[in-house]
């Protein structure tokens, strides 16, 4: 640790501060204690003490701060230039980040998802896989449909719901197996459920090309979290928080090639492949940004505001690996932005409001594409904060 810079906070110091651009550093807290605060989640206060890691998402992404962070006793840091990770040697320094932004993410997404749920009861009839099967049935994902019956019949042997669920295993037939390709590459059919909220995978896939869709069953409806395209890599196991909405299935979108491997091996070639390393890190700091644009999103009173930062969140994870890209046509509905902010309006309405945002296009399917990528981002960027 030694060849890095050591910097020294008075108690009451502001670290950093919400809104401002991130400069090219990040530090992890040699001693004392911080309280980090926002203004997008006020009921939201922690504190970080020793080995805590302070700014690593927005300098990674470049993206604003999203909170301020202040000393709460004299408190003294390593400062680490983001740009050095891809040098980083000392693994034990390499796995702690990644575990890092794994923990993050997923308390950030577990905010939204509270806030996102109706009442708590919904947080424990999530498990009603009878629902969840429905829904997917109503929404056309039979293979999803078909993977959860037969965990549910594994589960539940002995269920009063046997024969209704034998029912939908004669009537509806699962996709074909994914088709290997070489080595951890395998071809997979539009459609096919890589694994659900009932049957985590305990895998890594690592997208080549195509899309796939993460999804969870909230409210009675099906929430995209997120979709994922060439260059993104999905973990199928279990989240380490016991949040039942963390949980989630994900669907190839897109006829899709996926490289699939464990996580013992994503890390040994994350710690091998320099840029891979970068690459993961981004990855997963645009994950976080990205749930905290989602409560950003459902906290702010007007649809307007509401809908421009749920697009620009769409945006930024689109173009995270394709920087030049100039248009997009995206797989999101307007229905997956109505479930993912809980609104309840119709799609007329909803599109009336669109038209008053530039650069947004609603096709003949409801999918919101964006005519410019770039001057949506100019025109917004100042929307999120």
């Amino acid at each position: 640790m030694s060849k890095y810079d050591t910097i020294k906070f008075n108690k009451d110091d502001i670290i950093i501060k919400s809104g401002e651009k991130p400069l090219n550093h990040f530090y992890i807290i040699l001693k004392g204690k911080t309280i980090c605060y926002n203004d997008f989640y006020k009921s939201y206060k922690y504190n970080n003490e020793k080995g805590s890691i302070l700014g690593l998402v927005s300098s990674t992404i470049d993206e604003p701060y999203f909170s301020t962070i202040e000393a709460e006793e004299e408190t003294e840091v390593i400062k680490i230039k983001t740009d050095s990770i891809i040098n980083i040697s000392n693994e034990e320094l390499l796995n702690k980040i990644y575990d890092y932004l794994y923990l993050i993410l997923e308390t950030w997404l577990s905010k939204y998802y509270t806030i996102l749920a109706k009442n708590k009861v919904d947080l424990y009839n999530k498990y009603d896989i009878l629902t969840m099967i429905e829904i997917y049935k109503n929404n056309g994902y039979t293979d999803v449909v078909h993977k959860m019956a037969s965990k549910y019949m594994h589960m539940f042997p002995d269920t009063d719901d046997a024969d209704e669920i034998k029912k939908i295993l004669n009537d509806i037939k699962p996709l074909e197996k994914p088709k290997h390709i070489s080595g951890t590459s395998f071809e997979f059919k539009k459609g096919y459920c890589l694994y659900s909220e009932i049957a985590s995978s305990n895998h890594i896939y690592i997208i080549k090309s195509g899309k796939v869709g993460i999804y969870c069953i909230l409210n009675e409806k099906q929430i995209i979290r997120n979709i994922y395209s060439e260059g993104y890599i999905i973990n199928g196991y279990p989240p380490s928080l016991e949040y039942k909405p963390l949980l989630t299935t994900a669907i190839i979108l897109e006829d899709s090639v996926i490289n699939i491997i464990s996580k013992k091996e994503l890390v040994k070639m994350i710690n091998k492949d320099r840029e891979l390393r970068m690459d993961f890190i981004k990855m997963a700091s645009i994950k976080v940004h990205n749930a905290i644009l989602k409560i950003k999103s459902i906290n702010t009173k007007e649809l307007n505001k509401k809908l421009i930062i749920i697009i620009y969140s769409i945006i930024k994870m689109e173009t995270l690996f394709n920087k030049n890209i100039k248009t997009l046509k995206s797989l999101y509905k307007i229905d997956d932005i109505k479930n993912m902010l809980n609104i309840k309006m119709s799609n007329k309405d909803i599109c009336l409001e669109l038209e008053k945002v530039k650069y947004i296009e609603i096709d003949s399917l409801n999918n919101i594409n964006i005519s410019d990528v770039k001057n949506y981002i100019e025109e917004y960027k100042n929307y999120i904060f």
